[in-house]
């Protein structure tokens, strides 16, 4: 999967702009889920899950300025079609689904997700300096760490 994302031949720029992205999407997810609980504690951990995604999308639009882009929230269609076909697309399929309502189904989803970002940070620390691959490093580790948080949440389930 990763191998096939060629993002060493993206700008860094882009590959900034396409994690904003991500996260935005992640983002949404977590507010669908904690919108479909009812069970507050859920919630919390879901909230404080959604609040990281929305610190991590703050980060990489943080890193477009400092190299003096304004970010524009659009990606090049190579960027855009793994977008869709590894983020996008599954996530509208998911927040369409009647899997939605299963948080058994959702959290395992979402662990999905964060697995995903894991796999793309990795790739594009590629085109990172060594100052942002720091900055890569520490989110993904978040994003390991969000992916453990769900699976301790759908271990009761």
């Amino acid at each position: 999967m990763a191998k096939e994302w060629r993002l060493g031949q993206s700008s860094v720029e882009d590959v900034f702009e396409m994690a904003a992205l991500v996260e935005q999407g992640g983002y949404e997810f977590y507010e669908r889920l904690i919108a479909s609980s009812s069970n507050r504690r859920v919630q919390k951990e879901l909230e404080f899950l959604r609040d990281e995604e929305a610190a991590h999308k703050a980060f990489f639009l943080d890193q477009l300025r400092l190299l003096g882009r304004t970010p524009r929230g659009t990606v090049g269609p190579e960027l855009n079609a793994v977008l869709q076909a590894e983020f996008f697309g599954p996530l509208q399929e998911m927040l369409s689904s009647s899997d939605l309502d299963d948080n058994f189904k959702a959290l395992g989803f979402g662990m999905t997700l964060e697995q995903k970002s894991i796999d793309l940070y990795g790739e594009m620390k590629a085109v990172a300096s060594e100052m942002q691959k720091a900055g890569f490093d520490r989110i993904i580790a978040e994003e390991e760490g969000h992916r453990h948080k769900l699976q301790l949440m759908r271990a009761h389930y």
